[in-house]
């Protein structure tokens, strides 16, 4: 499935209405806080709730998101290994495997890098790297879309990351100053 503008707009906006609207509503809850729990089952798979519980800005959150994706695209490259060794795939799918581990390995980098440059306050540096991220996990997706009618055997971890950049890209945007205009 392709990751159109549409949708990221669309999720930009339920993110910050979340974020925005509900959550301050929910802190002035008298209710006990055991009724305020996520269900662990609604995040990607590496998601620790103490280490959201830390992040209380936009900041914080896109930190999270960040180091989310690294560890969800350290996880997919040891993946990835172990389906390159079991040797069930044919020779299209291996030459999947073998784009995929590459735009993987990248993407840890480029993770990293954004986080540094987020965190050094190079939001614009930060969104090119995170803009690498999901070009080369759709890349990854589409390679084993061609050919085939099944869907991809990364599908989940693909989704996984696309996800957890649109969270980082979006807040990256809202934090981004402004460019002025070009004079003529």
């Amino acid at each position: 499935m392709l990751h159109s503008p549409l949708f990221s707009l669309s999720f930009c906006f339920v993110f910050f209405f979340f974020f925005i609207i509900l959550i301050p509503q929910q802190n002035c809850s008298p209710l006990p806080l055991s009724r305020h729990r996520p269900n662990p089952k609604h995040f990607p798979v590496g998601v620790d709730l103490a280490s959201i519980s830390h992040a209380a800005n936009f900041q914080g959150l896109a930190i999270v998101a960040m180091e989310l994706a690294v560890e969800n695209a350290s996880n997919t490259v040891l993946k990835i290994a172990n389906m390159m060794n079991s040797g069930t795939f044919d020779h299209h799918d291996m030459g999947c495997l073998e784009d995929c581990m590459e735009t993987y390995s990248h993407s840890v980098t480029a993770l990293l890098n954004s986080i540094g440059a987020f965190m050094a306050k190079h939001y614009g540096v930060a969104n090119t790297w995170m803009l690498q991220v999901t070009k080369g996990t759709r890349r990854c997706e589409l390679g084993f879309s061609r050919g085939r009618k099944e869907a991809s055997p990364l599908k989940k971890e693909n989704s996984n990351i696309l996800r957890l950049s649109d969270i980082a890209l979006c807040i990256i945007q809202f934090l981004e100053p402004p460019t002025p205009p070009r004079s003529s």
